[in-house]
């Protein structure tokens, strides 16, 4: 199937699927809310658990709208009359918890109906973005006809009970023994161990007997006291993520002969007394809810593994596609099998994969596998952007950008999809402009800055990540979040973004202040100034120092970014003394940089003063924010990308040198810079990586957004696509090229997509460009500037000799 033609046909699902009503305006805020948080009257509190939560009831109209909020702690399953509806609260944090709202209308029946809710708390190891009180729920009925259902725990018509087979299976990181997966840190939820013996089948359908359920208690009121005693309830602000059937793939190697199609078609029969393993590969890396369908196996079972990549015999990867003597390590789920037909199994947490391993054992009783497919979860929001050129190299390049970019745009932005799925600064201000070029739409982008500014400590500081429920900080993140503001601005033009955030730039650029030492140079700090992950000699866990980042020359220079950066800002708005104090503070600390760290024999600057380290990132910040002088910042930018003792710039730092390199026009600097993600290719990945690969640091994260920047630049810089006036009201369009000599693409906007055929042919630019009608624009090439009409057209350009 055409790749374009899947993608519609899925995007219908999504029209055809439930909605969230507060998207994009919001229609029923939290003054509707009249329920209370309920749970199951044994539930203590904290503890790793499943609750099961039904409300058998009858309706007279089915025809009119039945409209309901709903939100639960930690994450909840909506099922009416045995359909799955959805799962949720969108991520956030107590201050903001989230519901969702939703009109049920299309799934009630003309009488008996049923709303059943599971809600899982991952317990002490949850996911570390997830913020948690008390396993507890809340059903609020908008429409007068649904206010019945409301959760009140006093005399509602709501039944419990804690599902026994359920508990969290803690993946293995750190400590003494075997790792459940390679590469340390891991911040995501607990996977599950079931034991269908104790799993009450069918709980969520209409004939189910709940006669011996609890009646639910309540846990605290959803409002009171001008705010609350539990969450300050908050409409979504995003779509609903999507529920999209797909194949899991094929089996690629196996313990015993399979003779069956299976997943793809078929069942697979597994004898009694028999322990078999099988391995299925994707063929490319995908996320969602992997659901298994079995019969029969009593007292089975079934281990099933998931992970980005296999493993050889020294934990090396290499060619993806290569499987021979490699093995599956990663986090998996166990499944207990009750020996019943039909049973089944779908994980309480998304699973990100390209390949799943099964190890399964069987006792007295043949087991038989009869489905198995996966759910894929991600925003809804169409991503329709398109790129092709004369280099396949670059268009595959693309097209593993995108696929990272798509699984990691969930709820938010995900700073991976496998180990710790959480919203970094840093790696959002990159995944967000990626996003906005491959979607037009900026709601993740304003969820992600106004999040950020939510979780700002008494010292300016902006958490590293956020939502989250511990605490990281690294100073330079929070310098990210004001480049981020800027960033929006520069393409929206929102006057009103800067007022709703200039207080919390001041007070984030004040806290950073305490920061600098008597050589207008970054000082010592409790907190890790992370700049990258380094390779080279002198690797500083993230900081190019090895002593506390003091007096770090590329820190400083983030400041002065942020600096210059805040400054614009505050100009578009009249205030011109934060202006002129920004400005000036930022060349105080430009002629600094310039006085303690330019070596004037190597023509370079230093990392630090007593110049015992040189990196990229220095001279990178260096011209970003014009320490040099704009005379020199081609001649610099060459130099340090072809002197290989300097610390190189990873993945996620060279979206600064591809600002660098469109900043002083070197587009013929691209490709160089642009060669890491060759070895991507070569390797068969289907999505970026994380860091480069060394010995010292393995890589890990195999899907990762912060390295998936090429594909914003291929629309930015080398078709040279860009918005300078009211997002997108008005656009220019400047083919840079680099080494193509043909582009084409669609590039979606706020005002419509952009559809554009570029060739380059020695002195002479030929273009086929489609603008929306409420756009106007103009073509740049060689000197001329021809203005774009509407629709369709053809352009030819002769550059001035």
């Amino acid at each position: 199937m055409n790749r374009f033609l899947f993608i519609i046909i899925l995007f219908s699902l999504h029209l055809q699927g439930q909605k969230e009503i507060n998207y994009p305006e919001v229609i029923y805020g939290k003054e509707n809310i009249s329920a209370s948080w309920v749970s199951h009257p044994d539930i203590k509190g904290g503890e790793d658990t499943a609750v099961l939560f039904r409300n058998t009831f009858n309706i007279t109209d089915s025809k009119e709208d039945f409209i309901i909020n709903i939100s639960a702690d930690n994450h909840y399953f909506l099922y009416v009359n045995g359909h799955f509806i959805t799962h949720g609260p969108q991520l956030s944090d107590i201050q903001h918890y989230k519901f969702e709202t939703l009109n049920l209308k299309d799934y009630l029946n003309q009488g008996k109906n049923v709303i059943a809710v599971k809600v899982i708390n991952f317990g002490k190891r949850r996911f570390l973005g997830m913020q948690s009180i008390f396993t507890s729920v809340m059903v609020n009925g908008v429409t007068n006809n649904a206010k019945f259902i409301n959760t009140t725990g006093n005399n509602d018509n709501w039944l419990s009970t804690i599902d026994q087979s359920y508990k969290a299976n803690e993946v293995v990181w750190r400590g003494i023994g075997e790792k459940a997966i390679v590469g340390g840190f891991y911040a995501n939820n607990p996977t599950d161990i079931v034991d269908m013996n104790h799993y009450p089948t069918n709980w969520e359908t209409l004939d189910y007997d709940d006669s011996r359920w609890k009646k639910v208690d309540f846990f605290e009121n959803a409002s009171s006291m001008g705010g609350s005693i539990a969450y300050l309830l908050e409409p979504r602000n995003l779509p609903l993520l999507s529920w999209d059937q797909e194949r899991v793939g094929s089996i690629v190697r196996s313990s015993n002969p399979i003779d069956t199609a299976f997943p793809k078609s078929g069942e697979l029969i597994v004898a009694p007394n028999k322990n078999i393993t099988f391995l299925i590969d994707r063929q490319y890396v995908t996320n969602g809810f992997p659901e298994l369908i079995f019969s029969k196996g009593k007292s089975a079972k079934i281990t099933i593994k998931y992970a980005e990549n296999l493993f050889g015999e020294n934990n090396e990867k290499g060619d993806r596609n290569n499987i021979e003597n490699k093995q599956l390590l990663g986090y998996f789920d166990e499944v207990i099998s009750n020996g019943n037909v039909a049973q089944k199994f779908i994980p309480n947490w998304m699973r990100t994969f390209r390949f799943i391993a099964f190890e399964i054992a069987t006792k007295d009783q043949e087991l038989i596998l009869e489905k198995f497919v996966n759910h894929r979860s991600r925003t809804t929001i169409p991503s329709i952007a398109k790129f092709t050129s004369d280099n396949t190299l670059y268009n595959d390049i693309f097209d593993i950008c995108k696929r990272t970019i798509d699984i990691c745009t969930q709820d938010y932005f995900l700073s991976d999809a496998y180990y710790e799925t959480m919203q970094y600064v840093g790696d959002t201000k990159i995944q967000a402009l990626i996003w906005q070029a491959l979607s037009g739409n900026t709601a993740h982008t304003k969820n992600a800055i106004r999040q950020f500014d939510h979780s700002r400590d008494s010292d300016g500081n902006i958490l590293g990540a956020y939502p989250l429920r511990s605490t990281f900080i690294y100073p330079t993140y929070s310098l990210v979040w004001v480049d981020m503001i800027a960033d929006y601005y520069k393409t929206s033009g929102d006057k009103a973004f800067i007022h709703t955030y200039k207080d919390g730039i001041t007070n984030t650029l004040a806290g950073f202040e305490k920061n600098m030492n008597e050589l207008n140079l970054v000082n010592k700090t409790p907190y890790r100034y992370f700049v990258d992950w380094y390779t080279g000699p002198n690797n500083g866990s993230g900081t190019a120092t090895k002593n506390d980042g003091l007096n770090s020359a590329v820190v400083s220079l983030h400041y002065v970014h942020a600096l210059q950066n805040a400054a614009l800002l505050f100009k578009e708005i009249g205030d011109d003394h934060t202006y002129n104090s920004y400005k000036n503070r930022a060349q105080e600390i430009i002629a600094s940089v310039n006085k303690h760290c330019y070596d004037a024999k190597r023509k370079l600057f230093a990392e630090r003063p007593d110049k015992t380290i040189y990196d990229q990132h220095t001279n990178i910040m260096a011209i970003l924010t014009n320490v040099i002088p704009l005379s020199g910042q081609k001649a610099l930018l060459s130099k340090i990308l072809t002197e290989k003792d300097l610390l190189q710039a990873t993945y996620y730092y060279r979206f600064y040198l591809f600002e660098a390199i469109k900043k002083v026009g070197a587009p013929e600097l691209f490709d160089l810079a642009q060669k890491p993600w060759e070895q991507m290719i070569d390797d068969h990945m289907t999505t970026t990586l994380e860091r480069f690969e060394s010995t010292e640091k393995p890589t890990r994260s195999e899907v990762h957004p912060w390295s998936a920047s090429p594909a914003y630049f291929y629309f930015n810089y080398l078709a040279g696509i860009r918005s300078v006036k009211n997002d997108f009201e008005e656009v220019e369009i400047v083919p840079a090229f680099g080494e193509l000599n043909e582009i084409k693409g669609l590039l979606p906007t706020s005002k419509g997509n952009i559809e554009f055929e570029l060739e380059k042919n020695k002195e002479t630019l030929s273009a086929v460009i489609t603008i929306p009608s409420n756009m106007i624009g103009n073509l740049v090439w060689g000197g001329k500037n021809i203005a774009l009409n509407k629709g369709k057209n053809h352009y030819t350009i002769q550059r001035d000799k």
